[in-house]
């Protein structure tokens, strides 16, 4: 590694003092500036006085000072309090889900990178975004994390994967990811906020009210973005090629950290959602600015990422390849999915055991276990037989089958019984996204938090009849331009299996007219057989129905 224990904790130490001074000196000037104008401008025309330029006393300085020292340690100590969950939530970052097989896939990942930098903990997040990019955080109690987005997962391959945590590995053990958090707690995280509350504000703007919040996001908006600039002197760019050199030393492969730098500057890589202000933590600025592929002092000042042509170069000159070697690995790239194709098969497993039920002067069933507990009329003292097999018992006589006339599955805790079926829903896998399906009607419940994951992975290999239902759905959206919009009906009839509350039937969004039972308490979603997947195929596929709409006009 290019530093030393003792040289990252000096390095860290500077910058901590380098930067609560500069801070000092910023809210500083800021309060002697404004001294300075309220004292030449403001009293004196208040008074009346001829007009001349004076410089405040130094006991007014000595107060600025007092002021700023006071404000900078305030600003200093919030800002760097619980760093990684206070920078997560501004990005909408979180832990990776152990249920699901691409989050583990993740994790898997960076505990190998990490066993190889030495075995330092690091716990791996991630962003619920089709955008391409990755970053890294440390705090001051030295807990890491290295998160991506869920598309630069669902994407890349394994060896591209593995190249971009290195890098990010790269930037934690030589303390510039402790830099960059900290730089970005002071400033970026602010302007981060500002921004989305300037957004928010937008429809006061338009009916000519809230003017003075406006102009006071503006303010608070335009000093951060200053404050940004000045800080951001302290990120060399060069740290990009110093952490760009250490993935490859723990990769040994320079051209997988090329393709997916390459893959990443093609795609969208976060411009225009949560976290755009906040550029210096990303492997790549999700900001596309021009200034960011340019060199000199303006960009040295300005961009906290060297261009990434120049990273994609250096790395090509390692492995010894040129620009048509690495174009044509990307057009050929095979990427390997980390989910088996057998996850989507459908239907009830073989291996269940059913009972036939002894009912009406006949042998009914066979039944499964949570069919036996729907059962009309189904008692204890009921002659049962198992699938199979000859003897003849009674109910209350099979263990298994005794358990249906207790609690009921509504009234278990671990249970989540279908709305319609009213039978015990199964955990399965669903593009290594955790799901709750039933074996019956095919229905199924997915938590809110599942449902961008499931958008953004393709693995996914859609029947003719999901594809016909598609263009069919999609087809009357363009015949009724007049649908209800989401939300509008007044449709709550089932029971969500997860909080037991009524859902709301409706539109997922109006742009994709797929009916949906929404839980407005949990937020999870019902769909039924058939509805996930054409949702998924019409959102995988926008791009065609795009094309369609225009031919169409």
């Amino acid at each position: 590694m290019p530093f030393s224990f003792i040289e990252i904790e000096q390095k860290k130490s500077r910058l901590i003092l380098f930067v609560f001074l500069f801070l000092i000196f910023f809210y500083f000037l800021t309060v002697w500036l404004l001294l300075l104008i309220v004292r030449n401008f403001f009293f004196a025309s208040a008074f009346g006085n001829e007009f001349i330029f004076t410089f405040p006393p130094l006991s007014h300085t000595l107060i600025a000072l007092a002021v700023a020292f006071l404000i900078g340690l305030l600003h200093w100590s919030v800002s760097t309090s619980n760093l990684i969950d206070k920078i997560s939530a501004s990005i909408d970052a979180s832990p990776v889900d152990p249920k699901d097989n691409y989050h583990q896939y993740l994790k898997n990942i960076v505990d190998e990178v990490s066993i190889a930098i030495g075995g330092r903990h690091i716990e791996p997040y991630v962003i619920p975004t089709s955008a391409l990019n990755a970053y890294s955080l440390v705090d001051f109690q030295d807990n890491a994390v290295i998160g991506v987005t869920e598309g630069l997962l669902a994407r890349l391959n394994r060896s591209q994967i593995e190249a971009v945590v290195g890098h990010e590995a790269g930037h934690i053990v030589s303390g510039d990811s402790f830099n960059a958090t900290v730089i970005c707690s002071l400033s970026e995280i602010y302007k981060e906020t500002v921004s989305r509350l300037g957004q928010g504000t937008r429809e006061f703007r338009l009916r000519g009210k809230g003017g003075v919040l406006i102009l006071l996001i503006f303010i608070v908006l335009t000093i951060m973005n200053f404050l940004n600039q000045l800080l951001n002197t302290f990120i060399s760019r060069q740290r990009e090629y110093r952490a760009d050199a250490v993935s490859v030393r723990l990769t040994r492969n320079p051209l997988a950290l090329a393709e997916a730098l390459r893959l990443i500057s093609q795609k969208w890589h976060g411009s225009g959602i949560n976290g755009e202000n906040i550029e210096s933590i990303f492997i790549v600025s999700p900001n596309v600015r021009s200034i960011e592929e340019q060199e000199g002092l303006a960009a040295d000042l300005f961009a906290t990422h060297p261009p990434i042509d120049k990273r994609v170069n250096i790395l090509l000159d390692m492995a010894h390849l040129d620009e048509k070697t690495l174009d044509e690995n990307i057009k050929n790239m095979i990427r390997v999915s980390p989910i088996a194709k057998a996850e989507f098969k459908e239907g009830v497993s073989s291996d269940k055991k059913r009972w036939f039920v002894f009912k009406q002067d006949e042998w009914q069933g066979p039944f499964l276990l949570d069919e036996l507990r729907v059962l009309k009329g189904f008692s204890p003292t009921d002659w049962i037989k198992i699938e199979g097999q000859d003897s003849v018992f009674e109910a209350f006589n099979d263990d298994e089958v005794n358990k249906v006339f207790g609690a009921t599955i509504e009234d278990k805790e671990d249970s989540y019984p279908c709305p319609h079926c009213h039978t015990n829903l199964n955990e399965l896998n669903y593009e290594g996204v955790p799901i709750l399906k039933c074996d019956f009607c095919a229905g199924s419940f997915v938590d809110y938090s599942g449902i961008s994951r499931i958008f953004i992975r393709e693995d996914k290999e859609f029947s003719q009849e999901i594809v016909d239902l598609a263009s069919s759905v999609y087809k009357t959206k363009l015949r009724y331009n007049s649908f209800s919009k989401p939300g509008t009906s007044d449709d709550w009839i089932l029971d969500c299996p997860k909080c037991r509350k009524k859902m709301h039937r409706q539109f997922f969004v109006y742009s994709y007219p797929v009916e949906i039972d929404r839980c407005p308490s949990c937020s999870g979603i019902w769909f039924d057989k058939q509805e996930l997947e054409v949702l998924q195929y019409l959102y995988q596929n926008k791009d065609k129905f795009l094309l369609q709409d225009k031919n169409s006009v």
